[in-house]
């Protein structure tokens, strides 16, 4: 006891040790949140230290194989593990891409140059060495290339062109976070703004559920990332931020279309209006979020800021106007412009009737200028006096009908409803002017043009580059003190043709105009480098941001090109991590289990030895369960589990985000064993004949002996290259969880896009050694943009996936392979990207782990792949499905449709539970041709006007059915998990209620969940159990009569026969 008693104490002074060292590491380098690497972790208590709060994001490396395991050990036992991590390196390389690490923490270099140190630090990142007994601090400095893009339109003259060379055509990631997707395309924009500043990125976004129409509020925060690495540093909600303040509930142009003018971020500073309506302007410290101002003086009811030479402009409004189409005329604008000198937070003056139109407001080198739909007007921006002003008559425009630029010492102003002439005479148009900023003469006169992104309402886009003006979609760029014509492009087919632009404005760097058709076509105003990126898509309205080195595309809510469209908010660089070579003999390691696993046979009828239990990802067992369940055993996970996997008297579950795999009594609960990979493992593992294999997000394939947990090998599918993703450290390579075997073969993808970083890399293994039997390498296609001119909703391309086989060929979304990862061309059926796949299977148009509840995501069992159609009709398709030999049972959240998306109301009828024959395949309905399509649905589902004509006609209705469901039945469970077995359907989710006091509280599982049993016959619900929390997404299996679920709140639960 002694002994004992002196150890803890012992541990505890190193403890308090490494927590002191740690705070005066971060105290003395200045690095207030991002990622954090410990080079030589040792026991993993200064690791653990270094991440002082939430806003860090710690890694640790070590040489000594040892040392890793003692400190997993010691970070798994603090509960923190994910957030802070430690893995094994060679000792020379780090394995991050560049310009990545804030912090950079080592006691002894040992084997690694401060090269190779300065290539991965941030801008602004700190390498902390001790050297020669003390420690050293060193700055990589911020490349004098790069710019930063502190408000809406870059700055505050307008100029939305960034001084950035190393911005460029994407070909690789930095990071990615969330969330996956927008609420919804029929909502007002979820991403009101995006600017950054002082190596941070700052973001007002709504976090509410995803593809549920209207009755739930908005959730509005204001985010703070590290630029660089894309660690979350903070949150700050923004109050009454909801439709009913003004934005409307419609559709997403319906946002306020100043919005992104609310937020402004400069050094250390971040100037926000954190309400909507009424709202001063309020000073956050942008390394922590505190409010250091909660209103700037004079600034209630600001409507519009920019922030020139330490003097806050701000446009106030008496009277929000609502939506980018509202018609304005001068007697629409009533607001006030006022002057803050932000230094000492003291109003310098205030014009009270300045009634300036919305985005005509700039300033530079000590100058304001605004129009009032009268005059064009210049201010002195620190005495307010007028410097000049000059007439520049408008009738009437909409709200976002003008643009205003500051650059050179030339105004530019482009707008609608403008006079003939200059001087206010002649019928009104749409002009391009400049004007001196000198004087206020007008220098000259242009013919203006419609704005790119029409279908938002967007202002036609101005930029000037390296003293050429641009203006809209010509490719004619006029001088900017003559308007001659000074440089005309040439950019072949590079806009393809069909549908619209998207529904943001474009952003420039001094290289390139980004022009949003597709999704980013970059045109190269210095060479022949024009690129087109359908395979990107940014939010509406606010689009995309380029700026310190990195193209920022936040999430979207499109779904154009799916299987090939990369979602989530991303930051991506011109240069991809490394060259992607195909694994050699290296990159296998054999552990101390190689060739030492005793033979077993194939798995029990009884057995779940898979993610959804078999090859086809069927959700089906044969084995029989009880008349009655009841709660068998519980257990506590580190964090939430996957859904679980169960061979004889084993249960394997992945403890995702905590990086390890464990393995429990399936009777009883009982802790066997565990092992802790190198990253996320984000699904269940595959159980083969004495092995458990899986993927791991840190680019490798696991192979375990299922006894004790012991290595068998370990494949490293791509180059070891580290970025952050939602929140970890995952490689830019990783492997999904759910490896799929068969016939001793193990499938599996690693990457992120064919389109990023060189591709994916599709690989079979020889299950017992690990050795490479059959690779594929998906890169692209390019397109060649003086030929192709590219379509507008389906194109060549391909993501990672989950593996799917019909029990001969392998499926990875719109790729097929056959057994030995030969690609099998799939016949286009339609220009939406419909492909005759060949045979049935399940297919998951967002991937099998999008648990996003997204509306334009589906599930579906057929023999195709859907392309963009909607599914909402069609049978053997919903949001969960599951099947047999005979039938397919499925889930519909989203039975109903609004304008341009299947959507679904809450609280109203609930959703459909239903059973389709397996023979039963969906077909096309015909634009103007009526089909054998049936009815089916609630009378609501056929009432939409858009379902045939209309806005979105070249989409059409989708999928729908020719024959008659078997059964089907409303019920009031919003399913996230479902299992057939025995002749029974087991569901689990929440219920379908909206609590006015906390509309959310459903979705959030504040309200519980319940575990429903349906009859396969009939649908008849034969039992319900009360749950304490909801299922994990697909989180049902089962096996030798009993059913297992993880949870959210972090427990896997086993129910049994009801003990009586």
């Amino acid at each position: 006891m002694l002994m004992v008693g002196a150890v803890a104490g012992q541990a505890a002074a190193a403890s308090a040790d490494a927590e002191a060292l740690a705070q005066s590491i971060l105290s003395a380098t200045g690095v207030k949140g991002g990622l954090v690497v410990h080079l030589g972790c040792g026991d993993g208590r200064l690791t653990a230290a270094l991440r002082g709060n939430d806003r860090y994001l710690v890694h640790g490396l070590d040489t000594d194989v040892e040392r890793v395991r003692q400190a997993r050990q010691y970070l798994q036992s603090l509960g923190v593990y994910g957030q802070v991590s430690v893995d094994h390196f060679a000792g020379r390389e780090l394995p991050y891409v560049r310009d990545l690490v804030n912090l950079l923490v080592a006691s002894d270099l040992g084997d690694v140059t401060m090269d190779e140190v300065r290539r991965v630090l941030a801008p602004n990142g700190v390498a902390y060495v001790r050297q020669g007994g003390t420690w050293q601090r060193t700055m990589e400095p911020r490349p004098a290339e790069t710019d930063e893009w502190s408000h809406f339109l870059h700055d505050a003259s307008g100029n939305a062109v960034a001084n950035d060379k190393q911005v460029g055509p994407p070909k690789g990631l930095r990071w990615v976070s969330g969330p996956r997707w927008c609420r919804s395309h029929e909502f007002p924009s979820s991403v009101n703004a995006v600017v950054s500043a002082g190596g941070r990125l700052f973001t007002i976004f709504d976090e509410g559920p995803t593809g549920v129409y209207r009755k739930l509020p908005q959730r509005c925060m204001l985010i703070a990332r590290d630029a660089a690495s894309g660690v979350l540093l903070w949150k700050v909600p923004m109050q009454q931020w909801q439709p009913e303040f003004g934005t409307g509930t419609g559709n997403r142009w319906n946002i306020h279309h100043t919005i992104p003018r609310r937020l402004v971020a400069e050094g250390d500073r971040v100037y926000v209006t954190l309400r909507f309506l009424d709202s001063p302007v309020s000073v956050l410290d942008a390394a922590t979020g505190k409010v250091l101002a909660e209103a700037l003086e004079g600034t209630r009811g600001a409507d519009e800021m920019i922030l020139s030479d330490g003097i806050l402009l701000v446009k106030i409004a008496k009277k929000p106007l609502v939506g980018a189409t509202a018609r304005i005329g001068k007697d629409s604008l009533d607001g006030a412009l006022a002057a803050i000198d932000v230094r000492q937070g003291k109003r310098l003056w205030r014009k009270e009737d300045a009634r300036v139109l919305p985005y005509a407001l700039s300033a530079q080198a000590g100058r304001v200028v605004y129009h009032n739909m009268t005059e064009l007007i210049c201010l002195d921006a620190r005495t307010g006096d007028e410097v000049w002003r000059t007439a520049s008559a408008i009738g009437s425009t909409v709200g976002a009908g003008s643009t205003l630029v500051i650059s050179g010492g030339v105004v530019l102003f482009h707008g609608h409803g403008q006079a003939g002439d200059a001087g206010g005479k002649g019928r009104g148009g749409l002009y391009l002017t400049a004007f001196s900023m000198e004087d206020g003469k007008v220098l000259w006169r242009q013919r203006g043009a419609q704005g790119l992104a029409g279908a938002c309402t967007q202002p036609t886009d101005l930029f000037v580059a390296s003293g050429i003006v641009w203006c809209g979609g010509s490719l004619a760029g006029r001088d900017l003190r003559t308007g001659e014509v000074a440089k005309t492009l040439s950019i072949g087919r590079l806009i393809s043709p069909g549908h619209h632009y998207r529904c943001f404005r474009s952003k420039a760097t001094e290289r390139f105009l980004i022009w949003p058709k597709r999704g980013a076509e970059f045109v190269d105003l210095q060479g022949e480098d024009h690129m087109r990126h359908d395979w990107l898509r940014a939010p509406c309205f606010t689009g995309l941001t380029p700026a310190n080195g990195l193209l920022y595309v936040p999430s979207s809510p499109c779904f154009c090109y799916p299987g090939v469209l990369v979602s989530g908010f991303l930051a991506m660089s011109a240069e991809p991590a490394d060259d992607l070579k195909p694994a050699t003999e290296a990159n296998l390691q054999r552990g101390s289990a190689f060739g030492k696993v005793s033979e077993e046979g194939k798995a029990s009828a009884d057995a779940w030895p898979m993610y959804r239990h078999d090859v086809r990802r069927s959700g089906c067992t044969k084995t029989p369960m009880p008349a009655e369940l009841g709660k068998h055993w519980e257990v506590d996970l580190a964090c939430e589990g996957s859904q679980a996997v169960i061979v004889g008297d084993r249960l394997w579950v992945a403890e995702k985000d905590a990086h390890r795999v464990r393995c429990l009594s399936a009777a009883s609960g009982k802790d066997l064993w565990d092992f802790t990979a190198g990253g996320r493992v984000d699904s269940s593992v595959t159980v083969y004949e004495g092995l458990v294999l899986f993927g791991c997000r840190d680019g490798s394939v696991y192979c375990l002996r299922a006894t004790d947990g012991a290595l068998v090998w370990r494949f490293r599918a791509a180059p070891d290259r580290r970025l952050t993703s939602f929140g970890q450290i995952e490689s830019v390579w990783p492997v999904q969880g759910s490896v799929l075997v068969q016939n001793g073969v193990v499938y599996f993808a690693a990457g992120r896009s064919s389109f990023l970083d060189g591709g994916i890399l599709a690989y079979g293994l020889d299950v017992a050694t690990g050795k490479v039997l059959y690779r594929h390498h998906l890169e692209g296609p390019w397109p060649d943009i003086r030929k192709d001119a590219g379509l507008p909703f389906a194109m060549e391309g391909a993501l990672p996936d989950l593996f799917v086989s019909d029990g001969k060929d392998l499926y990875m979304r719109r790729i097929k392979f056959d057994a030995g990862l030969n690609r099998l061309e799939a016949k286009w059926e339609s220009p939406l990207g419909e492909l005759d796949m060949g045979a049935n299977h399940l297919v998951a148009t967002g991937g099998f782990l999008d648990d996003t509840g997204f509306d334009r995501l589906y599930w579906m069992y057929s023999r195709r792949w859907p392309g963009f159609y909607f599914a909402q009709h069609a049978p053997k398709s919903g949001q969960l499905v599951v099947f047999d030999d005979s039938t397919t049972y499925a889930v519909k959240y989203f039975y109903r449709r609004v304008q341009w998306s299947p959507i679904f109301y809450p609280a109203e009828q609930g959703y459909l539970l239903f059973a389709d024959d397996n023979d039963n395949e969906p077909i096309l309905e015909e634009r103007g041709k009526e089909t054998q399509a049936i009815r089916w649905l609630p009378d609501e589902a056929y009432s939409d006007k858009h379902r045939r004509g209309g806005r979105g006609v070249e989409k059409g209705t989708g999928y729908v059915r020719q024959q008659p469901p078997k059964w089907q039945k409303m019920i009031p469970l919003r399913v996230r998990a479902m299992v057939l077995a025995g002749h029974r359907l087991f569901a689990a989710g929440t219920p379908d209620v909206v609590d006015p006091k906390d509309p959310l509280a459903a979705f959030e599982g504040r309200k519980g969940a319940r575990l429903q049993v349906f009859s396969t016959s009939d649908g008849a619900l034969i039992e319900e159990h009360p749950l304490a929390s909801p299922p994990v997404f697909d989180g049902l299996s089962a096996a030798n009569g009993r059913l297992y679920l993880s949870t959210t709140g972090a427990r896997i639960v086993c129910f049994a026969a009801r003990q009586r």
